[in-house]
């Protein structure tokens, strides 16, 4: 019987503002079905589960701005297995319950930086009725507030319009170059605040990040 491999990653994420990819990957051989639909059907995305109660979403602040910066857990509330694309399409704001930013999610993982490849699909795996810990790759919405701490939690909520554009270029600009080995967070972030019209000045009296990161949030802007 014709086995389908899946690989899972370890993507060990923990900055603020910097992304360096997996180095550990397990080759997973499983009986076909096992893993539910086939490698080319099935994923879900995040947003769309949490609307129709398929999952549900706790979250909550890290002390980050940038990159991994929303800590949380998802519950898979059917009693089949659930696979979630890695990619959230068109992003997920997410509205903090306390006085910190707001932010934008554009990515999701297992807690420490996890996926699964079946070399066609990045996705995340929900047992039956199982729950596991997450962390979202997300970034700031307002420039003016403090980072959110973990005793602020988050919900889903509709984007702002006023930053629809310029999220959907971070969106499709981080999944473009997903396997990059160049550090993209910080420009995404500068990017964002960039559109929201906060000054080169105003941005560094807050924010660390260099001419090359400030470059390749033009390009960014202009993708």
């Amino acid at each position: 019987m014709k086995k389908n491999r899946l690989r899972l990653f370890h993507n060990f994420n923990f900055w603020k503002s910097r992304r360096s990819f997996g180095v550990f990957v397990f080759f997973v051989l499983t009986l076909p079905g096992l893993f539910g639909q086939s490698s080319n059907s099935g994923i879900w995305q995040l947003g769309e589960a949490i609307k129709n109660g398929t999952v549900t979403l706790t979250a909550s602040g890290n002390g980050s701005s940038s990159g991994f910066a929303i800590d949380g857990s998802l519950k898979n509330n059917t009693q089949g297995e659930i696979r979630i694309s890695i990619f959230l399409d068109g992003s997920l704001y997410l509205k903090n319950s306390g006085k910190g930013q707001n932010l934008v999610a554009t990515q999701v993982f297992l807690s420490g930086g996890g996926y699964v490849s079946d070399g066609i699909n990045n996705f995340i795996i929900l047992h039956p009725g199982s729950t596991i810990g997450i962390v979202f790759d997300a970034y700031c919405a307002d420039f003016d507030l403090d980072n959110p701490s973990s005793n602020e939690s988050f919900s889903v909520a509709p984007l702002p319009p006023q930053i629809s554009a310029i999220v959907s270029k971070i969106c499709k600009y981080t999944t473009d170059h997903f396997d990059s080995e160049s550090d993209h967070t910080t420009a995404a972030q500068l990017a964002l605040w960039r559109s929201q019209g906060h000054t080169r000045t105003e941005i560094s009296e807050k924010f660390n990040f260099d001419d090359e990161d400030w470059d390749l949030s033009t390009v960014i802007i202009n993708y």
